[in-house]
Formats: C-alpha cells, structure tokens, sequence
C-alpha cells in the first residue's frame, strides 16, 4: 500500500503539471500490487516523468523538510530549489542527453530536441534546444 509520503508526493506532481492524474494512479496502482518494488517515486522516474533529481527535491517538498517548516526568513536558500526551477531542470537534463545523442542516433537527437525546443519553450532550456536545432539545421543546408 502506497504510503502517506507518496500520497502526498503523487498531489505535489499533479498540482506542478509533471504528471497526469492518470499517471500518478497508475504508478499507485502498481505500487500497491508490488509494495516490496520501487517506491511511487522511483515510478514516476521510471515512466521518464522527471529526474531522479527532481523527485528527491519533490518528495523533499511533499514530506516537509526540517528545513521548510522554519519560517521562511529563518531559511537557507542553499538547498532549496525553486518550485519554478523544477521544469527547468527537467527540460535542461533531456536536452542535454538529446545533445549527447546528436553523433551515434543524429535523427532521434533532433527529434527529441525539437520536441523540448516546443514543448519547453519559455524555459532557458526550451530556447538553447530551439539555437542548437537552428545550427544543426543550418549544418545540413550548408553542405556539412
């Protein structure tokens, strides 16, 4: 059975926009038939939602941290992520494995990069992915 911490992590997902309502239940629903395998968590990763860097930062949001139940002018910022970062961090991670892709599967590359060029386009990421498909472009009408 899916516990508290992952109830409250599936909400937090949802409510960011990184998963369906469809997909959090599903990834329960496997949870609870398996308890003994990965947690909700680890689920969403591996459904490729979001990083395993992103999820520790959630489950870190959604259980409550020590740190997060000081007041907020008694907290460090050292650690802390900014809840509109998450969506940065996910767009900049696929980006750069597209941009490691672009030699051994060149056209899988770019279809993955034009993919976050749209999809995350109000993000630094989504911009760079939107520069390096222009120049890869630019590379096959150049005669390269």
């Amino acid at each position: 059975m899916a516990t508290e911490a992952e109830i409250k992590l599936g909400r937090l997902v949802v409510t960011r926009g990184l998963a369906t309502d469809a997909q959090v239940l599903a990834a329960l629903r496997e949870r609870n038939a398996d308890p003994d395998g990965p947690d909700l968590g680890q689920r969403l990763v591996a459904m490729g939602l979001f990083s395993g860097y992103v999820c520790e930062e959630l489950k870190r949001v959604a259980t409550g941290s020590p740190e997060e139940r000081r007041p907020r002018h008694e907290q460090s910022t050292d650690a802390m992520i900014s809840l509109g970062t998450a969506r940065e961090a996910i767009s900049r991670e696929c980006l750069n494995e597209a941009i490691a892709m672009l030699g051994p599967s060149r056209k899988a590359a770019l279809e993955e990069i034009a993919r976050l060029a749209e999809e995350f386009s109000d993000t630094e990421s989504g911009l760079k992915a939107k520069s390096v498909l222009e120049a890869e472009r630019g590379k096959g009408q150049g005669g390269a």
